[in-house]
């Protein structure tokens, strides 16, 4: 199946756009391969036009023609983006930590004793079943089908603790910082 010309000619002015940008607007241009590259081309529209009207060959063509004024522009449009996906973040962190407070008020509040005995069989059965791995000799075969059981209990084991004592934001925060790169310039900064 081939790819319609309109998509064709937006990943062609995209690829100019980001390699127009590179350098002084790395986060927009890592933004331009992702779902955030409407946002990150109406950005740079307004940096260098004033709006977000103009057409994405339009945006190329200035940005590769760049003077200093603009390259200024594209610098402040940068900064207004990262800005914006921290408050993102910010905003995303505030619901999930009221999520987790409704969980645990729900959970005082009701009183239900289900979510404890079954957080409790969900150990136990970890550890017995880890015990038998330790303990006997498993018949031919049947160390598969264990470790698969010790796998799925492992992870259930994981939400419930999850559940009572809430997960890492730092272990969310790493996941985060694996898929976002780090501009070449903080690189350099931080000894890598």
């Amino acid at each position: 199946m081939d790819a319609s010309p309109d998509f064709e000619k937006e990943t062609k002015s995209r690829g100019r756009i980001k390699r127009a940008i590179a350098r002084i607007a790395p986060g927009l241009a890592h933004a331009l391969g992702g779902p955030l590259a409407g946002a990150a081309v109406g950005q740079l529209s307004r940096a260098v036009f004033g709006d977000d009207a103009a057409s994405e060959d339009t945006l190329a063509d200035a940005l590769e023609r760049a003077g200093p004024e603009h390259l200024l522009a594209i610098k402040k449009a940068e900064q207004e983006f990262q800005l914006a996906l921290r408050q993102a973040r910010v905003e995303e962190m505030r619901i999930d930590a009221g999520d987790r407070a409704n969980a645990r008020a729900r959970q005082v509040k009701m009183d239900d004793w289900t979510p404890s005995v079954l957080g409790a069989l969900v150990i136990l059965g970890f550890f017995l079943v880890l015990g038998v791995m330790v303990a006997k000799k498993l018949p031919a075969g049947a160390e598969t089908e264990f470790s698969i059981m010790l796998g799925a209990l492992a992870t259930m084991t994981a939400a419930v603790v999850n559940y009572f004592f809430g997960s890492s934001v730092g272990s969310r925060e790493k996941t985060r910082l694996i898929a976002w790169p780090v501009p070449e310039d903080e690189k350099k900064e931080g000894g890598a």
